[in-house]
């Protein structure tokens, strides 16, 4: 799971949704044209709105198209999720200014109740709908998901046998559901910091092995003791300062932590959250940094499904390739390999894993956001046209 830097920084069922579209709109751009499309959902509670980007210099009648589906996070179709302060940082429309030039169509699309990129206070404040937001949970996402496939796969430009899922993070969890269900079926898979495990094994390696693995980062004297003393000059600017995780709550009553008790503590405060989280009414809002970011519904799925990944794709038959990187703060490529490597299961479909050294979850080199590094986003690009 990845966090948004949100404070600033069965098919004829579904024609009949698709249908309802309130505006299409077609307008010339970098991209050659693009159209709009704005969907009502399927639980009729809101609307999803996106674009279909065509290639400019390609004529055909119909064309092959990669789907793009983010990760956990308050996105625009964009995808606004770098640090470079380029036009980089907004990772889908780059990826799309690549593959329409390669004579891919490209479907990206806005997450319920984002209407513009959040780069800052400001846009949040005008762009972000928590009444909209307060609804969505885990069914909802994959809803969406469903429906702008369904749309894509149906238009008469885009070819319906080729069509390849681009998705990040937790969108390669919400799109193994998918699968798993019968419920889309894309001639190929490509992951970029994926997981192989499942939701559940993931936010517990989270909330537990990388938190003892970043207060010990504190260790200054390398003893393997952590005393109060070197968690107080560790703290200010570090991963629990960033995410509000309180000075006092990572002290030990004792005045010092070896890695088996601080990984006791940690797994203890898990097991409560867990079961605090899993007893809410799942309609109550999800709060996260003072934002209505979804409902319980959706943080309960990381807590109860328990299935990996793979086991979910086990029946699938198209190319699945993930690209991971070692230095991953949110899924850990060695972790997701390790994984795949001990699953013994059969796969119909066994997937390629790209272990990227020394590059985070979005293949930069920042443990957690983008943008790609340019060797990497070529490579990621490739997998997307071999897919096909």
């Amino acid at each position: 799971m990845i966090t948004q830097r949100a404070t600033f920084l069965d098919m004829n069922r579904h024609s009949a949704m698709i249908l309802t579209l309130i505006s299409l709109i077609s307008f010339c751009n970098a991209y050659g044209f693009s159209e709009e499309f704005d969907l009502r959902t399927l639980d009729g509670k809101s609307s999803i709105q996106g674009q279909i980007d065509f290639p400019e210099n390609c004529s055909r009648d119909s064309y092959k198209a990669a789907l793009l589906v983010g990760g956990t996070g308050l996105y625009y179709r964009n995808m606004y999720l770098g640090l470079s302060g380029t036009k980089l940082d907004f990772i889908f429309k780059d990826l799309s200014e690549i593959l329409t030039e390669k004579c891919v169509a490209v479907v990206r699309y806005d997450y319920r109740g984002v209407t513009c990129d959040l780069v800052d206070d400001a846009t949040i404040e005008a762009c972000l709908d928590q009444e909209v937001r307060k609804k969505v949970d885990g069914e909802t996402l994959l809803q969406d998901i469903q429906l702008v496939y369904d749309y894509a796969k149906n238009h008469h430009r885009i070819d319906k046998k080729s069509i390849v899922v681009h998705a990040y993070s937790e969108g390669s969890i919400n799109i193994s559901r998918l699968i798993k269900r019968g419920k889309i079926k894309p001639r190929g898979l490509v992951f970029v910091g994926g997981v192989t495990e499942s939701a559940a094994s993931l936010l517990r390696w989270q909330f537990v092995g990388r938190s003892v693995d970043l207060a010990f980062a504190f260790d200054a004297n390398g003893d393997g003791l952590l005393t109060n003393f070197e968690i107080i000059s560790g703290y200010k600017g570090s991963f629990f300062d960033e995410n509000e995780i309180p000075l006092l709550f990572l002290m030990s009553p004792t005045g010092i932590w070896n890695r088996f008790t601080l990984k006791q503590f940690f797994n203890n405060q898990y097991m409560m959250i867990a079961k605090g989280t899993l007893a809410t009414p799942s309609h109550f809002p999800y709060r996260h940094k003072d934002l209505i970011y979804s409902s319980v519904g959706w943080w309960q799925t990381w807590f109860s499904d328990t299935e990996p990944v793979v086991k979910k794709l086990a029946n699938y038959r198209g190319k699945i390739t993930y690209f991971n990187g070692t230095q991953d703060s949110q899924a850990p490529g060695k972790r997701q390999l390790n994984f795949l490597k001990n699953y013994t299961p059969r796969m119909k479909s066994m997937p390629e894993f790209n272990l990227i050294e020394g590059k985070g979850h979005l293949l930069s080199d920042h443990p957690e956001f983008g943008p790609l590094d340019l060797d990497q986003k070529e490579k990621v690009i490739n997998a997307i046209l071999k897919s096909f």
